[in-house]
């Protein structure tokens, strides 16, 4: 299969003009100006499928629940929403937001899962993802329960199993110990929850023996210049989050100056709960807008950076950076398309930035993962009712 288009953004090089990409046996064989595309998209881009690189599609019918609320309290209205919820609930929002990620450009996500649904529905759907159980303290041995959630996972090539202690404030320095001890011992990612809000208090220097290249930071909106230097020293990676930590008033992460450290910084959505949606082109903006805000400078984020983000930077965060993120030979034949013909940014000045400010999920075409369409805007869409009605359960309460 080869695919052509007005531009080709591999993002491991620049943009290629009237580019096509040749997919052979669900890798990347080759992108050149030469080939001779079997489908051409007009004015359209083709670019690495995106990388969400954190999100709880299990909470994908919670949008905008426990609006206005601080940060304390918003929690613990996300807890009462999701008592009386069975698997099949949670399996139901998974489902829906696999589709939601495919529809918007996405082929890989590195999701927190609670009720473990989330690799079900990413098998079903062809989307590729890192799935990392969560943790809490209050599960009793997190550790011990950990280790059969781990052999019940589904197997497949698409899935990498991980694990979450969940924040700081959720478990405990022991079980932190245990859990990351448990996930190294099986070679598999870590991800947490990391000084997000008013209720990390805990010093980040306690979490200083678990923490390290293997084990991803998730939002670090209060991070100070020593937890930076912290973090940096241990080549720890990080995940920013813009619209969840900004809807839910926690503020926004020192982008610069965690780029300028030089951590692995990925891009992600979180839950509908915090952020409304899954959109990774809502969130590229949202990432430039508050940098930019937050600095007083326009040059403080570029859309050429935020785009690596989403794309190459995000897979290197989260440790697939050697099969995904770019449209780079030998790589896995993740890509999507994008067509821009109803935007304000044709005839093109610049692909990148048009992309990241024209972008939105109904301009996706075609999604591929492993070589497989797994997204077509001519195909129909996904049945969303089961998770409507997950949603009304929740409100009925």
């Amino acid at each position: 299969m080869i695919l052509g288009a007005d531009w080709v953004l591999p993002m491991d090089g620049p943009p290629v003009r009237d580019g096509a990409v040749r997919i052979e046996g669900g890798i990347i064989a080759e992108v050149s100006d030469r080939l001779q595309p079997d489908r051409r998209f007009g004015d359209a881009v083709i670019l690495p499928g995106l990388v969400n690189a954190h999100t709880h599609l299990e909470y994908g019918s919670m949008s905008a629940m426990g609006d206005g609320l601080p940060f304390s309290p918003w929690i613990e209205q996300l807890i009462v929403r999701k008592s009386g919820l069975v698997r099949d609930d949670y399996l139901a929002q998974s489902h829906a937001g696999v589709h939601a990620c495919l529809a918007g450009g996405v082929t890989t996500i590195a999701d927190c899962s609670y009720a473990d649904t989330v690799a079900e529905a990413a098998i079903a759907q062809g989307l590729r993802a890192i799935v990392y159980l969560e943790a809490f303290s209050d599960q009793g041995d997190p550790a011990g329960l950990m280790a059969g959630r781990l052999d019940a996972l589904p197997s497949h090539p698409l899935i990498t199993p991980g694990i979450s202690p969940h924040a700081p404030y959720t478990v405990t320095i022991e079980h932190y110990q245990q859990l990351v001890g448990l996930a190294r011992a099986r070679g598999i990612p870590v991800a947490t929850h990391l000084l997000e809000s008013e209720r990390d208090t805990q010093p980040l220097a306690d979490l200083a023996g678990v923490l390290g290249p293997d084990t991803v930071a998730i939002h670090l909106v209060r991070a100070d210049p020593g937890a930076i230097s912290l973090l940096a020293g241990l080549g720890v990676p990080a995940v920013h989050c813009p619209r969840s930590n900004a809807l839910l008033g926690c503020g926004t992460a020192p982008v610069p100056e965690l780029l300028d450290a030089g951590l692995a910084l990925g891009l992600g959505t979180d839950s509908p709960a915090s952020a409304l949606t899954f959109d990774m082109w809502d969130e590229m903006r949202a990432a430039i807008l508050v940098a930019r805000a937050r600095a007083q400078r326009p040059d403080a984020l570029s859309a050429e950076r935020v785009l690596r983000m989403a794309t190459i930077d995000g897979a290197r965060a989260i440790g697939l950076a050697g099969s995904v993120g770019s449209l780079t030979p030998h790589k896995r034949a993740d890509l999507t398309v994008l067509d821009l013909s109803a935007t304000p940014f044709l005839p093109w000045e610049d692909p990148i930035t048009a992309a990241v400010y024209g972008g939105t999920p109904d301009r996706v075409l075609l999604t591929i993962v492993d070589g497989q369409i797994r997204f077509n805007r001519d195909g129909g869409g996904a049945d969303t009712e089961p998770a409507r009605r997950v949603r009304a359960k929740m409100l009925d309460r």
